[in-house]
């Protein structure tokens, strides 16, 4: 969303590194760096919806977002959910993981 949030962002001095930016498990996902190109789904399943997306209406949904559907036109509705079963297969698979480490 050029929001500047993202790792090497203009305006990562003034506030913190978008967490959807530096979600390392859906790198290269959508042909992304971390979860740059499959944000909406990062924002849903790992966030809550918790993340205020600067560019964004707070009451707006990832799923009518612009970029989503630029990335869908891009990349194929196909491979975009590919993109999402390998990221919801990594995610269950480190959530497990830390899920065994505080038991």
């Amino acid at each position: 969303m050029k929001c500047g949030r993202g790792p090497a962002g203009d305006k990562t001095h003034k506030s913190e590194v978008c967490p959807v930016a530096n979600e390392g498990s859906a790198h290269d996902l959508n042909k992304g760096v971390n979860g740059g190109r499959i944000c909406w789904i990062i924002a849903e399943v790992c966030c809550n919806n918790k993340i205020k997306c600067s560019d964004l209406q707070h009451n707006s949904s990832c799923y009518s977002c612009e970029f989503r559907y630029k990335v869908t036109q891009e990349e194929g509705l196909i491979n975009v959910c590919k993109a999402t079963g390998e990221f919801l297969a990594r995610h269950d698979k480190n959530h497990d993981k830390n899920k065994e480490g505080r038991l």
